[in-house]
């Protein structure tokens, strides 16, 4: 029935029940399954960046400079700015690489035969869908963060409209 499964994974409880729940229809179905992560926007928090710097997931490397006494003030404070946002970026996609091998290694556990992953950058429902598109996933599994009807409406539901853009048969798992 399935022959390519995506699964979306952050992590999370329920996440991790999406991936054992591909797992077990992959491996009932003989079907490839690909781990999908997007990785969070925006500046990582502080513990998540100390976390990172201790277990050398990212390194912060402060670049040399010469004659720092010519440079304008504007540019030194340009240049502290760009290796922030280059040790936040590696943070977080050092992270989102430990979330996919980690779910990866879940699914292999559970005894899927062909298991990949791929970490995707920018709106988490779009580079879903996009991402089993390309893959010619017919199935994409996707946890469900349990939102009531008002937070669903503030925030947005990424397995809702997963389900409502993709082309494919979604699985949204509680």
């Amino acid at each position: 029935m399935f022959e390519k499964i995506a699964v979306a994974t952050d992590g999370s409880t329920v996440a991790n029940k999406a991936v054992d729940a591909a797992a077990d229809l992959a491996v009932k179905y003989g079907a490839e399954l690909t781990i999908l992560h997007v990785l969070m926007h925006g500046e990582p928090p502080q513990s998540l960046r100390r976390m990172a710097e201790v277990e050398h997931l990212a390194e912060h490397k402060p670049e040399i400079r010469e004659a720092f006494d010519n440079m304008p003030g504007q540019m030194v404070t340009a240049q502290a700015d760009i290796e922030k946002h280059r040790f936040d970026h590696d943070v977080i996609a050092s992270m989102g690489e430990a979330v996919a091998q980690r779910a990866q290694q879940r699914a292999r556990q559970a005894g899927v035969g062909t298991v990949d992953h791929e970490t995707l950058v920018g709106d988490t429902a779009e580079q879903i869908v996009t991402a089993a598109d390309r893959r010619g996933a017919d199935l994409i599994v996707i946890g469900s963060r349990g939102l009531g009807p008002f937070q669903r409406l503030l925030m947005g539901s990424v397995s809702h409209k997963v389900s409502q853009i993709a082309g494919s048969a979604c699985l949204i798992v509680r």
